[in-house]
């Protein structure tokens, strides 16, 4: 079955990550671990490959999210990132193939950007000259104002 529009001549997508198993297993050894405490009581595991693609997975715990990764055979730095790991995340680039299997390459997966007031375009204010010749004009007009 082919695919529709606008992904038709994309090729297949690559199979998600549905489990952190599944991630360890495909990406390979030199899999590292991040728990990170994310609102009051929720947690995510963070695992890094050794190119630096990342996935992450929510747990209601930070020790839930620690027995995850331990069952996987990792042992995770916890509280934040370390820099190499970071600077690994960082500095990832996708494929080429891999930008070209989404709809749009400047959206990759994620899809459009939401009209987010910070988006919209910005009005240019007129300058104070200007206003002041709208303002006299509008006076010259309605001169009982």
């Amino acid at each position: 079955m082919g695919r529709t529009w606008p992904f038709e001549g994309k090729g297949e997508p690559e199979e998600p990550f549905h489990r952190p198993k599944d991630f360890v297993r495909r990406q390979g050894p030199g899999v590292e671990a991040v728990c990170v405490r994310i609102g009051l009581h929720d947690a995510q595991l963070v695992l890094v490959d050794r190119a630096g693609r990342w996935e992450r997975w929510v747990y209601t715990s930070v020790d839930e999210a620690r027995q995850a990764a331990s069952e996987l055979g990792l042992n995770p730095h916890e509280g934040s990132f370390p820099d190499e790991v970071r600077l690994r995340m960082n500095g990832y680039v996708r494929s080429p193939e891999d930008l070209d299997r989404g709809a749009y390459r400047e959206q990759g997966k994620v899809g459009p950007v939401l009209p987010y007031r910070e988006n919209r375009p910005r009005r240019l204010q007129p300058s104070p000259e200007t206003q002041d010749a709208e303002a006299e004009e509008f006076r010259k007009r309605h001169p009982g104002l």
